[in-house]
């Protein structure tokens, strides 16, 4: 695996090196008591999962602070919001408003600077479970108004998952993206019945998913030994009529039809379109009579209260934070927090996070802990991050352009549909399937993406000061640090595996770095170091999270 690595000296080194190898983590799968100190790899392992990935002074401020002084710092810390920041950034030209591209580059930056990384990154693994696009409806155009739900999942992601899935529910964006604005009760003679995109994609993606689960998240079966579906088409069109007559605010336009109006507040009831007769969803009477208001609220009552909400939405955050194969007892130990946080309350997304971080398997492993393959977004900001970047503007403005997420087969608030960009149940062929193990992520790990995106780590790898090119785009890192050892091999590549493989680097890679740094001059610092990134951030060791051992 590691010989094609060899040719160190090459501007685009062969660095395809099979990232479907599945490897097996053992360990202690007994409770960690909350006041048992993590280990090094551990506090590691938290810091890749709970943030964008760790900056150079991050591993030692955990370290002093303890695991539980940090999350509840962590917990406590103000939201950093994205259209805050977004309106800080000037107009360039003539624009006279905020287009996709500037979007964009806050994600970048806010993902990189911000603060409250655990409250960013909590986010973005939300908004990878209630998905809007910006290639749906009419997004394209509305970068404001996508930011603004963005910053509602950051909003709500220490809160209840009741007022985090109304909120989903009740944003125009959604509302835009999964057609239930405007929707309104069926007239037969005009040949108008109810959308029911939204009540379908409501129930299946953001909820309780199709068929009903054990609170381990493990599906049932009937008396057959088939699936048990959790609803019916009946159940989506009575659902469907109860998301009847929401519309947006302050309509600029009176037609039904007209979008114009303000996107930045919850959708409003209009009472003459709402479906106001009895439905029945799922056993569930909605009686006769009720407003739209009521039946909303006993809609997100009921998907909120279901059995298969707390295993489902646990399990979909397990994934997208720790490991793409929990163990059923991991799940439900999660799950159960969902149910009751210890207070008593159901659904308090911060006791769930909690627990899907400090979780004995999250820590330990399991005795059959397959590895989890980054996202192409995760990668560029774990090594961003690593390296102190930022933006070559003098102003400290992030850019980008979309172009450049293309690279990356993924953009945040970019999946080419309601289903993500990969799904939970993805499983590639050979072994990780033979093992019925999946592995989400691999489903967007196309070769061209792959080669897209360690052409970008290229370019990264070589913007190495902060004054660097005119080109005011650029994300720059700071790698001066680095060029100050560079003559010292093993000081260079410890630095180095400290700062992007958590001083877990295996020999076969020491190896190969030192024989690459051996063939180039003293006085070739910046290639030296330029170099030993590239072929790091480009290694398998990189790009696949494993669980401590």
């Amino acid at each position: 695996m590691f010989s094609k690595l060899k040719r160190f000296g090459v501007k685009i080194p062969l660095c395809i090196l099979g990232l479907s190898l599945l490897s097996a983590c053992g360990g202690d799968s007994s409770e960690v008591l909350p006041s048992t100190p993590l280990t090094q790899d551990q506090r590691y392992d938290l810091l890749y999962r709970s943030t964008f990935g760790p900056k150079p002074g991050s591993y030692q401020e955990l370290a002093n602070l303890g695991y539980i002084t940090w999350l509840n710092k962590q917990f406590s810390m103000s939201p950093s919001l994205h259209s805050v920041r977004l309106k800080e950034y000037p107009l360039e030209g003539d624009r006279e408003s905020y287009n996709q591209a500037d979007r964009a580059a806050v994600w970048w930056d806010l993902s990189i600077n911000a603060p409250d990384q655990l409250r960013q990154r909590v986010a973005f693994a939300l908004s990878e479970i209630f998905v809007i696009s910006r290639y749906g409806s009419s997004l394209s155009g509305r970068a404001l108004e996508m930011t603004d739900y963005y910053d509602m999942l950051i909003t709500h992601a220490f809160g209840n998952y009741r007022d985090l899935i109304e909120s989903v529910t009740l944003h125009p964006a959604m509302g835009d993206y999964l057609s239930m604005m405007a929707n309104q009760k069926a007239d037969p003679d005009k040949n108008r019945y109810p959308d029911e995109n939204y009540a379908r994609e409501v129930m299946q993606l953001f909820s309780i998913g199709l068929y009903e689960l054990n609170p381990d998240g493990t599906e049932k079966f009937d008396s057959q030994g088939q699936l048990i579906p959790t609803y019916s088409q009946d159940d989506i069109e009575n659902l469907a009529r109860v998301f009847t007559g929401w519309h947006i605010a302050d309509k600029n336009q009176p037609g039904w039809g007209s979008k114009d109006g303000n996107w930045f507040v919850p959708m409003i009831a209009y009472p003459d379109r709402h479906d106001d007769e009895e439905k029945i969803v799922m056993g569930e009477v909605f009686s006769q009579g009720q407003s739209a208001e009521e039946d909303m609220s006993q809609a997100m009552n009921m998907l909120h209260n279901h059995p298969n909400t707390a295993p489902f939405i646990s399990k979909h955050l397990i994934q997208r934070l720790v490991t793409s194969n929990p163990s059923p007892a991991y799940v439900a130990r999660v799950s159960s927090l969902f149910e009751d946080n210890g207070k008593g309350v159901r659904g308090d997304l911060k006791a769930v996070i909690r627990g899907v971080l400090t979780d004995s398997e999250a820590l330990n492993g399991d005795e059959r802990a397959p590895v989890k393959l980054k996202e192409p977004l995760i990668v560029m900001t774990n090594f961003f991050r690593a390296f102190d970047a930022k933006s070559a503007d003098p102003s400290g403005r992030f850019h980008n352009s979309i172009g450049t997420f293309g690279s990356y087969g993924q953009s945040p608030l970019g999946s080419p549909s309601v289903f993500n960009f990969f799904a939970p149940d993805y499983a590639p062929s050979g072994e990780i399937a033979d093992a019925n193990d999946v592995a989400p992520e691999f489903e967007i790990l196309t070769w061209n993406n792959f080669i897209l995106t360690n052409n970008q780590l290229w370019s990264a790898t070589g913007r190495t000061n902060y004054e660097g090119e005119n080109n005011r785009s650029r994300i720059v890192i700071n790698t001066a640090p680095l060029e100050a050892i560079a003559n010292d091999h093993v000081a260079l590549i410890d630095e180095i595996d400290r700062r992007l493989l958590s001083q877990r680097m295996s020999e076969p890679l020491r190896v190969i770095l030192l024989e690459g740094l051996e063939e180039l001059r003293d006085t070739q610092q910046s290639l030296k170091v330029r170099n030993a990134l590239y072929l790091v951030v480009t290694s398998q060791e990189f790009h696949i999270e494993e669980i401590a051992q």
